[in-house]
């Protein structure tokens, strides 16, 4: 399926349940919960973006902002969704968000996340060198990587 064929828009608080889904799915060990959810509705209104397809959330990213810096603090899509560049879709969206307002956007990925390291490699982020060891509940490592505005 196209990347066009899916609606990118804020997230709402009824979409919170279909979030909670795709977050349990993808990040079974340590998932956020929904009042996570509430708070960065609160705290990154627009940069909470859902991608969406006949009403179903098939993806979510959370972007932030604090001062000219930007982080990306999560983002999933639904195991039905994955490589159909549903995550490319939402990460373009994030990083578009937080260009007119940052100098950077960083984010954390497991080590062992190759997919997610190619995408964000693709998207021009480079890894920084820091390692967070053990920072997943599986004992795996969090790699940090930048991405200039």
């Amino acid at each position: 399926m196209p990347p066009s064929a899916y609606e990118l828009r804020a997230c709402e608080l009824r979409d919170l349940a279909q979030v909670g889904q795709i977050e349990r799915a993808s990040f079974p060990e340590r998932p956020y919960t929904r009042l996570d959810f509430a708070y960065f509705l609160l705290v990154a209104r627009d940069g909470f973006i859902v991608a969406s397809k006949d009403g179903s959330v098939m993806g979510y990213v959370i972007a932030t902002a604090r001062g000219r810096e930007g982080s990306i603090q999560s983002i999933a899509v639904s195991p039905e969704s994955r490589e159909k560049g549903v995550g490319e879709l939402l990460l373009r969206s994030a990083i578009d968000r937080l260009a007119g307002r940052c100098g950077r956007v960083h984010l954390l990925v497991d080590a062992g996340n190759e997919a997610a390291i190619h995408l964000y490699r693709k998207l021009s982020f480079e890894e920084t060198g820091k390692v967070v060891k053990g920072y997943y509940p599986n004992g795996g490592d969090a790699v940090e990587m930048v991405r200039k505005l």
